[in-house]
């Protein structure tokens, strides 16, 4: 099998950001931990069982119906207070009014990995985001242009795990699932690539994405 295609989740693979608490350093963990909350808890609140993100992640609801939402479930959890002070810490970095704040920032050696793999192979986003990411993309990220296709769960109005968005990202670079590699932080997105004939890789950093490209015989380098 040739790969011609190598299709990366955004959050959590390209940018810092997994909600899934398997990282111990992410901003996610470090919260659960400073409030004696159960790991995985806030991935839970803020997504996985939040009505309002699957809601939005397919371009309904709204970023402030998203917010209560997310804070009536932290609250079940824990006080007020305390739920306040864990919205406020995730929204700090969320596009509002005038755009992200501060810096774009990177996971170490994703940019220059696409950057390499651009024009050997086609490379593109699959994310399931909010409205609004491709102009974060090129605004405050200034990296929409690195790839061939990207692909935002609000706009085609459909979200990972469901196969058919596989296909989507496949047929819109010209090719069939079997054709292509995915990355993604979260388990069961990428369960849901296999099962459409992808191969694919659970992200866990740089080198372990590397190895695993090399193994697929594709060079990373």
């Amino acid at each position: 099998m040739t790969i011609r295609a190598v299709i990366f989740d955004f959050g959590g693979v390209i940018v810092p950001g997994s909600p899934s608490g398997d990282d111990p350093n992410s901003r996610w963990a470090r919260l659960e931990r400073e409030h004696g909350l159960p790991k995985g808890s806030l991935f839970d609140a803020f997504y996985l069982k939040n009505p309002a993100w699957l809601q939005l992640r397919i371009g309904g609801s709204s970023d402030a119906e998203w917010r209560r939402e997310s804070h009536a479930q932290i609250t079940a959890l824990a006080d007020p207070a305390v739920a306040e002070a864990i919205v406020a810490a995730v929204w700090s970095d969320r596009a509002q009014g005038d755009g992200l704040r501060g810096e774009p920032t990177s996971n170490d050696g994703m940019v220059g990995l696409v950057q390499r793999l651009k024009g050997r192979v086609k490379v593109s986003i699959l994310s399931n985001a909010a409205p609004g990411l491709e102009q974060e993309l090129r605004q405050h990220y200034r990296i929409y242009d690195l790839f061939d296709d990207v692909i935002n769960s609000a706009t085609v109005r459909m979200a990972k795990p469901d196969p058919r968005i596989f296909g989507l990202a496949a047929g819109r670079l010209g090719l069939q699932p079997p054709d292509c590699f995915f990355t993604d932080d979260l388990a069961h997105n990428v369960e849901a690539a296999r099962s459409t004939g992808m191969l694919a890789h659970q992200f866990d950093g740089y080198s372990g994405l590397a190895e695993a490209l090399r193994a697929a015989g594709l060079d990373p380098s």
